[in-house]
């Protein structure tokens, strides 16, 4: 039986959403294996100086983890 975890993970980006989205995507395959997709749980803008500085997005990050064997003794 698998059995699927969630973790959520907040990226940024100067030039959009996707970008911000793919910052923490890439960043998840450094350390999650078997990542099965995501939910986009908020988008923020940051201003500065009344022009947009940087977006920013919080992913839940859906990922299979492997099943549970009995050792073979």
């Amino acid at each position: 039986m698998w059995i699927t975890k969630v973790s959520q993970i907040i990226g940024a980006s100067p030039a959009a959403f996707e970008d911000a989205a793919q910052t923490v995507v890439a960043r998840a395959n450094r350390t999650l294996r078997g990542i099965t997709g995501f939910d986009v749980v908020e988008k923020r803008i940051k201003v500065e100086n009344g022009a947009i500085a940087e977006y920013r997005v919080q992913l839940r990050l859906h990922f299979d983890v492997a099943p549970h064997t009995e050792p073979h003794w």
